[in-house]
This record gives structure tokens, sequence and C-alpha cells, in this order.
């Protein structure tokens, strides 16, 4: 089973098991950056930051990407600069990639289980 990984983009590079980077300045990087300001309220934490990928993703635009992203990293071990005990938009992607493929089960981060 594909699991998350903390390391760089040379890490998931030099891996020896299929693995994609997934933190800042990647393809896949969360637009919802943690520790910056919202606009609606105080620099985001991991756990909002994720909750707001998941929205974004539920989403008529974002349900496009969800599909796109469960069919192109399926059985990928997934690779970020975060932390492996907080949140990270890594473990959706992981959910999304490696469920059965009925793509309606986005809902949010608490139905998500990833390493910790």
């Amino acid at each position: 089973m594909p699991v998350r990984l903390r390391g760089s983009a040379r890490d998931a590079a030099a891996s020896s098991t299929a693995c994609a980077y997934f933190g800042p300045r990647s393809r896949y990087a969360n637009p919802f950056t943690v520790g910056v300001r919202s606009p609606l309220g105080p620099p985001l934490d991991a756990a909002k930051s994720v909750d707001l990928f998941v929205a974004t993703l539920r989403g008529p635009v974002g349900h496009h990407y969800a599909t796109w992203f469960a069919r192109a990293l399926h059985g990928l071990d997934l690779m970020c600069t975060c932390a492996l005990d907080v949140p990270c938009h890594a473990d959706v992607l992981l959910h999304l990639a490696n469920r059965s493929h009925d793509h309606s089960s986005i809902r949010n981060r608490s139905l998500l289980e990833g390493p910790r």
C-alpha cells in the first residue's frame, strides 16, 4: 500500500520506489500554504490548509482535478516536506489515488487515514 514519506524533490527522484514529490514548487503543491495569513483570519495551520484543499476538490472544477489526481497517482508513494505527524494534503491525495474508483467520497480530512 502506498504511503506518505518525508523528504525533498531530490529524495523522491532518488527513491527506489515509485514516488512522486508533493512539496513546495511541485505541480502537486497545496495552494493553501501553512503559515500564510488567510484573507479571513489568522495564518493557516496544517489542518486548516488541508481542509481548504479538500473543500476545493469538492467543487465543480476541483472534482475534475480530484479525478485526474486519482488516476495519475494510483500506486505511488507520495513525498512531501511536511512532518509525518501533522496533516498534509498528500494524505488526501493518497486516499483519492488508492481507494476504490468511486470518486464521490471526497468529504473532509477526518475521513482520511495516513501515516502518523
